[in-house]
């Protein structure tokens, strides 16, 4: 390190140091682990306690057959859940790629705002859509707690810093990193609070469902 010091003067020398300054200290801090530990366990306790007393009725109520019930919106859940932790524990076994970790640095915020920016509604992928997988709400609900638990294990045991390695959401062969949007690219951590917002996003829809007219008493 000292020699490299003594014979860099270049930009691009001066890059190599900022890379290996990165490479060789933790950045996935204590505190954004503790945050995400006690987010993840609020939004799966605030999803179970919205729906754990529901009768398997009032759960299979639509407000309208464009509308999803609440049991396929627990098994939607329940499914990105699982993407999700399959996602970060293969990314995480992959080699690092320092040369995002700039570009997304103060980007938590944008993926926090995904419980509530009604800009970014989309479609279901067809992979998300329910259809059935678990037969009742009481199994959904039970599939949705189990993975949220292994994930919960995962974050507090895994040695691994989930700010150096990356996911992707635009193929970036041909690009430039500069050219990168906010949202293209991510950090497991910020994986994992996207997964967190998307469970409030539904939380928010599922107490809507409850507050209608005609949902059953």
């Amino acid at each position: 390190m000292v020699l490299l010091l003594l014979l860099c003067t270049s930009n691009g020398c001066n890059k190599q140091l900022e890379t290996l300054s990165i490479a060789n200290k933790q950045i996935w801090t204590i505190e954004d682990i503790k945050f995400v530990l006690e987010e993840l366990k609020r939004a799966t306790n605030k999803i179970r306690d919205e729906t754990v007393f529901l009768t398997e009725i009032q759960a299979s109520f639509r407000e309208n057959d464009g509308r999803w019930s609440i049991t396929e919106i627990i098994e939607h859940l329940e499914v990105q859940n699982e993407l999700h932790f399959r996602e970060i524990r293969a990314i995480s076994k992959t080699p690092q790629l320092l040369q995002y970790v700039d570009i997304v640095t103060g980007q938590d915020g944008y993926y926090q705002e995904y419980a509530t920016d009604t800009a970014r509604n989309q479609l279901a992928q067809w992979y998300l859509e329910p259809i059935g997988r678990f037969g009742t709400k009481k199994k959904a609900l039970e599939a949705f707690i189990r993975t949220r638990g292994y994930f919960i294990d995962f974050v507090k045991t895994t040695g691994i810093d989930l700010r150096k390695h990356f996911t992707f959401r635009r193929n970036i062969e041909h690009l430039k990193i500069e050219d990168l949007k906010t949202g293209d690219v991510r950090d497991l951590h910020q994986l994992l609070l996207t997964g967190i917002a998307h469970t409030d996003r539904h939380l928010n829809q599922i107490r809507k469902i409850k507050e209608n007219p005609d949902f059953p008493k």
